[in-house]
This record gives C-alpha cells, sequence and structure tokens, in this order.
C-alpha cells in the first residue's frame, strides 16, 4: 500500500555563531539574547577564553554553548573555533562587546549558504561616522595603515582586514592552515584566503560602540607589532617578489642620493631575485592550482 503521509521535512543548514570571549561579563548576555533572536535556527557557541569575571555562566545561562579555550589569545579561539564547527555549512564570527548587529547578517551569510562564496567579510561602518565613540580616530588610522602594508606586501586583501565579523564556509575552514596566537589572526585570514584561493565577498555593517562595561583588549603597540610581521611573514610566503622590489627600489634610490655603484649593483641583484622569485612562485602556484 503506498504511503501517503506527508515526508520527512529537510533539515536546513547547520549554520552556528561563534563568540570569542575574554572577560565580557557587561556585554555577553545581551549579545547571545541579540543573536539567538537573530539567528534562531543557529546555534550560538561561547569560547571562552579564561574569563575571570563570569562570562561564561553568564553566557551558558542566556542558552549559549559554552567551550573552554585555556590557550590565551583570540588566535587559539579562532582555531579552537574551526576545529570545533567544522562540520557546519556556515559559522558566523563576531565579538563579544556587542559591536557587531545580527540584523546586517543576511548579507554576509546568504552567499555562503548559496555557495556563491568561501568566506564573507563585514566591513565596519562606524554608527556616527570616523572619529565616533565606535571607532576612534587613531584606531582608524591604524587600520588604515595596516590596509596599506597588506596591500603592498601581500595583495588587495579585504577593504577591512581586521574586521571580526565574518562568515566561514564550511570549505573555507578546512582550507585554512592557521598559526596565529593572538591578535594578528584577522590578517593571516586574509592571507589564508588570498593563499588558498578562496572566494571572498564583502558587504557593509554598522560597527557600533561597546556595550557599556565592556574595554578594548587589544593593545595598539604590542599587537599593532604582531600584525606587521604577520604580514612580513605572509609577503614572504605568498608574493615574495614585492619585498624585494622594495629593497630594489630602496636601494636605487641610495644610488642615486649616494653617487656610489654599490647601491646600484645590489638594487640589480634584488630586482633580477624578485623577477626570479616571481616566477618560480608563480609556477609552483599554477602547478598546485593555487591562487595567482
Amino acid at each position: 500500500m503506498e504511503d501517503l503521509s506527508d515526508p520527512a521535512p529537510t533539515p536546513g543548514p547547520a549554520v552556528a555563531v561563534a563568540i570569542p570571549c575574554f572577560n565580557e561579563a557587561a556585554a555577553i548576555g545581551a549579545v547571545v539574547d541579540e543573536w539567538r533572536g537573530g539567528l534562531p535556527g543557529a546555534e550560538v557557541v561561547v569560547f571562552d577564553n579564561n574569563s575571570t569575571d563570569g562570562s561564561g555562566p553568564i553566557a551558558s545561562g542566556r542558552g549559549a554553548r559554552v567551550v573552554p579555550v585555556p590557550e590565551q589569545g583570540k588566535g587559539h579561539v579562532v582555531r579552537r573555533m574551526f576545529a570545533e564547527l567544522a562540520d557546519r555549512d556556515a559559522v558566523v564570527m563576531i565579538d563579544g562587546d556587542g559591536t557587531y548587529p545580527a540584523s546586517a547578517v543576511g548579507p554576509l551569510l546568504s552567499p555562503v549558504l548559496e555557495g556563491r562564496a568561501d568566506l564573507a567579510v563585514g566591513v565596519r561602518r562606524p554608527e556616527g561616522g570616523p572619529g565616533s565613540k565606535a571607532m576612534s580616530p587613531i584606531r582608524g588610522v591604524g587600520n588604515a595603515f595596516i590596509g596599506l602594508a597588506f596591500r603592498v606586501l601581500v595583495g588587495p586583501g579585504t577593504s577591512d582586514l581586521l574586521s571580526g565579523y565574518r562568515v566561514f564556509g564550511r570549505s573555507a575552514m578546512r582550507a585554512m592552515r592557521l598559526s596565529s596566537s593572538g591578535f594578528e589572526i584577522e590578517t593571516e585570514l586574509a592571507g589564508e584566503a588570498i593563499g588558498r584561493g578562496l572566494r571572498v565577498v564583502e558587504a557593509p555593517v554598522p560597527y557600533r560602540p561597546r556595550i557599556p562595561g565592556s574595554s578594548s583588549k587589544l593593545r595598539a603597540l604590542r599587537d599593532g607589532c604582531r600584525i606587521l610581521e604577520m604580514i612580513l611573514r605572509l609577503g614572504v610566503r605568498l608574493r615574495p617578489w614585492r619585498l624585494l622590489l622594495l629593497l630594489s627600489a630602496g636601494l636605487a634610490v641610495a644610488g642615486v642620493a649616494s653617487g656610489s655603484d654599490a647601491p646600484w649593483i645590489a638594487a640589480v641583484l634584488f630586482f633580477l631575485a624578485a623577477v626570479l622569485s616571481a616566477a618560480v612562485t608563480l609556477a609552483r602556484r599554477e602547478a598546485i592550482g593555487g591562487a595567482p
């Protein structure tokens, strides 16, 4: 006899919201509530990075799953996030300070779930404009300088290199090989996307001031140096000829200024090394099917 009962409903895509968290007791409850309401079909997972202010229990009490991450630093958290949620169709990464609204996730999540992108990045638009409470002028200048250094040494990357609002598809999480421990992780994510030839889309997102009581964990000098070091490492690994060309140009200028032949000879040698390294790198990348 033919079974005329309704077929079982097809399950929707498996989506998780991943929230790195370190001492965000003032904000994490509201953030979990917002995202549980904004994406009711998604699991909200808080990765608690040794908080001492009760952030973990607060998140758990609001319905989030809490995953402890004992190794200190955002890089460790993101690496644990990839390992923990590797089977999901999409993972939305935000910060635990209330700066990223759930209402803006649609243009980032849809391309990943529809298979049009491996990674989506939210380009921050500070509420109140540049220099507002959401992003100080000093941070804006620092972000611009870091973005310029990345473009010169590595490539275009994304418009907002240090954005913490991202959506990863399963293919991106499986392809990336991460080693960062701290706030240089966003820079490494951008470099890995280039090196692995991932499809990346961007969409503007509002960037709100932190919820009162939350404070930035980033230390400008220490973390800025680590980010620049990561850019240099990515440049040497992915685009070594760019650094060699910069050295060649600098030596040529020195040769003009000093009138000496030695800088000119060194400039030519660095230029030839740049050409050779570009040819070798591109040939190797073509052989393995990577991005140019």
